[in-house]
């Protein structure tokens, strides 16, 4: 009998690679719950997009919950008390969480979680970061950035799909050169997942607005809908898929 398992879920790339991984390995997480900061400028949480989770739970056939934090440094674990008390008390034992490499993130889930005897399922910390995107690319994950703040990642990289191994090696690259990390776990840029392979349906941004401010940015989605997953593949060359996206979207 497996054990009763939440998934904390930003709909990024890392937190949606641990909620499969775990109901690959027989954990089926049945409630994925996407914590809501106000700060944008959070150190613990994903912030762009999180509308869009409850359009993911629709997708994979889970419960979803939204749990909002004021995502003050050192105080974003006090408040989540409230919350993983509540699952606690629901039955769940065990909680997936899409972590690689902050040890800042990692102890803080860790004491709360700690605290409620809930163990933390974190498949791929510590995995080494340039095997990451290939692992995640295996399993069929097919993802969009969607917030860029690193040198070598630039407005037109906004919408851009990791949808083969040719687009994985080139963002490792980009990385390679401007000395940030392929995956994005120091904050470089954040991901939405489009696509699972063996899936009917992906997520496709039907309305947005590009915000830039010189430097970093990010795409805020307004709109979504559901088409066959094809268009990911069909719609010309990187750079096209960005620059459709930015002109439908204005």
């Amino acid at each position: 009998m497996s054990r009763k398992t939440f998934s904390l879920f930003t709909g990024g790339k890392d937190s949606t690679a641990s909620f499969l991984k775990a109901s690959r390995e027989g954990l089926n997480p049945d409630l994925l719950v996407t914590i809501v900061p106000d700060n944008s400028e959070s150190y613990m949480f994903h912030t762009v997009n999180l509308w869009i989770t409850s359009i993911h739970s629709l997708l994979y056939g889970k419960r979803h919950i939204f749990y909002r934090v004021r995502g003050l440094k050192e105080m974003e674990v006090d408040e989540l008390r409230p919350l993983i008390k509540y699952l606690y008390e629901g039955g769940y034992e065990v909680a997936t969480v899409g972590g690689l490499l902050s040890n800042y993130q990692r102890r803080r889930f860790e004491s709360i979680f700690d605290e409620f005897g809930i163990e933390m399922y974190s498949p791929f910390w510590g995995v080494p970061q340039d095997e990451i995107l290939y692992k995640y690319h295996e399993m069929g994950l097919r993802y969009m950035l969607t917030s860029v703040s690193a040198m070598g990642l630039g407005r037109n990289m906004l919408g851009w799909i990791a949808r083969d191994l040719d687009d994985i090696e080139y963002l490792i690259e980009i990385a390679s050169r401007h000395g940030f990390n392929p995956t994005g776990e120091g904050g470089e840029y954040e991901s939405l997942v489009l696509y699972v392979e063996g899936m009917e349906r992906s997520i496709a941004p039907k309305k947005h607005r590009i915000v830039w401010d010189g430097v970093s940015g990010y795409m805020e989605i307004m709109d979504v809908e559901f088409r066959d997953p094809r268009w990911i593949y069909e719609e010309g060359s990187r750079w096209e898929v960005s620059r459709r996206l930015e002109e439908g979207g204005r």
